[in-house]
């Protein structure tokens, strides 16, 4: 015992890696304080728990300068007897002041006094390390070891020994400076007035800086102009009639409107022009009032989110002011779903001017809100890093143990029997995947009520070495994938492959279909199993953003925003497995395309209703009509080539024979085959100038088809309903 003041830099100092002392100096050991339990965790910091027994009414504890923040953050002092905290004292501390501080702590009560002092401060992390052996029926033994570091100037002596890890945050603050607030003075005889700072909105550009870019909408000019057509009934005085151009311009490729993400199902083409506007009907009125455009249907989509939406704008080949024109574009467009009820504080419209492989149109991004993270070298996969578990972890040693100053311990934190087996596991996606080959993995899992922390796995089978793998944090009572060897026994080969399926006809116009379609992106996986036993295989797979799973094996399990789906492969032999997801969009398709009408007659096809069936099935066969007569003329014109072909070698062979003499009866034989080759030469231009009229009449016929193809009254209010 020591009179009238206890020194306890060994308490500080015993903090470890936690504390220590400048210079590494040798610590005043204080033989009535004793530390009994030390926890490690994996954010840079410790818990201590020391006991004292004090003959005194105070005890005086000599703290590091460097270290009185985190004392007096986390320091607390109880009696033992009472279980009441004690109130410490200590003086102010100017900054950068180096060497010890002493905080003195007033006790009250009856002698001896009896106290539990405990702290937290800064520690070096713990590492894991775990064993993996791989046993018959279904089981592993897991075996896990923590590594510990002792970098104080003081022994850990016969302490109880823990690590944990939580989401618990950890950090500095300055709480030994003084601090002065700084305050206004106001007089009661002026008047002012504050305004509040500008605000804006902000957004990324082009993908870049970690923003995903979700394109929900790519519109051509053309494509945009019979939307407003559409939602907006021009007339003479609307600036839509002034800028219309006399000319019926091109729409064969008349853009696409996408809806939550992925690959456009066509090219936004196109000219500047803007249709002419279409004769008058009484069908014009009615689809303008009851079936909305594809941009109604965007924006009506749009402002049930909270997202930033960036409009850009796309100059034409033609314009002068590129910039200009493109950013109009992009404020015409803002301007027409804002009026949809789109929040205009989240809609920015940005002009793009001229760029390559574009023409005049708009392009709508919808870019989420975006929590900034540090930077990395490669991106991650699909939240690979935000999913990570974070959980409580604590694993305590039953005895003490002893950890000398400078030095390190490694501590078995647990061994288990748990569920757990081999497979394979194909990751093309992962930095360190590969795409021809499945990785030999353990698949088990964690047994205890915390989280596994990552760190390396060796792996042991029938008592030798087979791998090493590298897990990430395995949640409590979760499953974990251990890959930990390539033996190239699975082979795998991937596909991946596009469609566009017509899922309902909007409006119909000029024989331009807005349609909504479902985008299908399908990925076939062959795989090859080289082993001589059936081998369970999990296959990774990420959905893109937007996308649905429509199609996909029954067995799986996700792991980090990924799919993985279970299939078994029998010995040397092969496996198909296709994975489709789906997303839909907003399109327009013109029939006067084969890809287009033969889109639309699938589409039909399938449905029950007869309202289009008539006019798509007659346009088809007009079509057809077309393409035989097409293939007829390609025919004759290659026979009228032979027949040329044959008349200059009789020609020739004539020109040949007049030379001689008793060459008189064959050369009227090949005059004869002269003449029959160019009777059917001209028969044959005669056919062929027949079938062109036919064909120009055909062509003739089906344009006129598509101009009146347009829903009338009663079908349009039937196509509504079934649909």
């Amino acid at each position: 015992m020591q009179r009238g003041w206890v020194s306890v830099t060994a308490l500080v100092l015993i903090a470890g890696a936690t504390i220590g002392c400048a210079g590494g100096k040798p610590a005043v050991q204080a033989p009535t304080t004793n530390l009994g339990r030390i926890v490690v965790y994996r954010n840079g910091v410790a818990y201590f728990e020391r006991f004292a027994e004090v003959n005194e009414d105070y005890l005086t504890l000599q703290v590091p300068a460097e270290r009185v923040d985190d004392f007096l953050k986390s320091l607390t002092v109880t009696d033992a007897s009472t279980g009441e905290p004690a109130p410490i004292a200590y003086p102010r501390i100017p900054p950068g002041e180096t060497g010890t501080v002493a905080m003195k702590i007033r006790l009250l009560g009856n002698k001896p006094h009896r106290l539990k002092l405990s702290y937290v401060t800064e520690a070096p992390a713990w590492k894991s390390s775990y064993r993996v052996a791989v046993l018959d029926k279904g089981k592993v033994e897991l075996q896990a070891w923590a590594l510990v570091d002792n970098n104080s100037a003081e022994d850990w002596e016969n302490v109880k020994l823990g690590v944990g890890s939580s989401s618990a945050l950890s950090f500095r603050y300055d709480l030994r400076s003084l601090r002065e607030v700084n305050r206004e003075t106001l007089h009661s005889n002026e008047l002012f007035a504050a305004a509040p700072p500008t605000g804006g909105s902000s957004y990324g550009a082009d993908g870049h800086n970690g923003i995903a870019r979700n394109v929900v909408g790519d519109l051509s000019d053309e494509a945009l102009a019979m939307a407003e057509e559409k939602d907006e009934p021009a007339t003479a005085n609307t600036k839509h009639a002034t800028r219309r151009p006399t000319k019926e311009p091109k729409v064969a490729n008349a853009g696409t409107f996408r809806v939550q993400g992925g690959a456009a199902g066509s090219g936004a083409g196109g000219g500047r022009g803007y249709p002419a506007a279409p004769p008058a009907d009484p069908f014009a009125e009615y689809a303008r009032k009851e079936a909305p455009s594809p941009i109604a249907s965007l924006g009506s989509r749009l402002k049930k989110n909270a997202n930033t939406i960036v409009i850009e704008g796309y100059a034409a080949a033609d314009d002068k002011d590129k910039m200009t024109a493109s950013l109009s574009r992009a404020n015409r467009m803002r301007e027409r779903l804002v009026r949809d009820g789109v929040d205009p504080n989240r809609v920015v419209a940005v002009g793009k001017g001229a760029v390559t492989g574009r023409n005049g149109g708009v392009q709508v991004v919808e870019q989420p809100i975006v929590v900034a993270q540090a930077p990395v070298n490669k991106p991650a996969p699909v939240d690979a890093l935000a999913s990570d578990p974070i959980g409580t972890a604590h694993f305590e040693s039953q005895n003490v143990t002893t950890v000398h100053k400078n030095s390190s311990a490694m501590v078995s934190v647990l061994k288990t029997t748990t569920a757990g087996d081999m497979v394979y596991l194909y990751d093309a996606e992962s930095a360190r995947g590969n795409k021809q080959y499945a990785f030999r993995a353990v698949r088990l899992e964690n047994p205890t009520n915390s989280v596994l922390e990552s760190g390396p796995f060796t792996v042991f089978g029938k008592d030798r070495f087979i791998g090493e793998g590298l897990a990430e944090p395995i949640a409590a009572r979760s499953t974990a994938f251990i890959p930990f060897a390539l033996d190239r026994q699975v082979v795998v080969e991937t596909t991946e492959s596009m469609r566009d399926e017509i899922d309902r006809i909007i409006t119909v116009q000029r024989g331009v279909f807005s349609t909504e379609t479902q985008h299908t992106r399908k990925t076939a996986y062959t795989l090859y199993n080289r082993n001589s036993e059936k081998s369970p295989v999990y296959l990774r797979h990420s959905v893109m953003h937007g996308y649905k799973l429509t199609k996909s094996p029954s067995k799986f399990e996700k792991v980090n925003g990924s799919y993985l789906f279970r299939v078994d492969i029998e010995p040397n032999q092969k496996l198909d497995v296709v994975i489709e997801e789906q997303t839909p969009i907003f399109k327009t398709t013109d029939i006067r395309t084969a890809g287009g009408l033969e889109m639309v007659s699938a589409y039909l096809s399938s449905r029950a209703s007869d309202l289009l069936k008539g006019k798509i099935a007659e346009l088809v066969g007009k079509q057809r009509e077309m393409v035989d007569v097409d293939q007829r003329i390609a025919t004759k014109r290659e026979q009228m080539d032979e027949y040329r072909q044959r008349m200059d070698e009789l020609h020739a062979q004539v020109f040949s024979l007049r030379a001689v003499k008793a060459g008189n009866a064959l050369m009227h034989q090949l005059e004869q085959k002269l003449s029959q080759m160019s009777d059917k030469l001209s028969k044959a231009t005669v056919e062929v100038v027949d079938l062109q009229e036919k064909l120009m009449v055909a062509r003739i016929d089906f344009q006129t088809k598509i101009a009146e193809l347009t829903l009338e009254n009663d079908e349009s209010k039937k196509v509504v309903a079934m649909q």
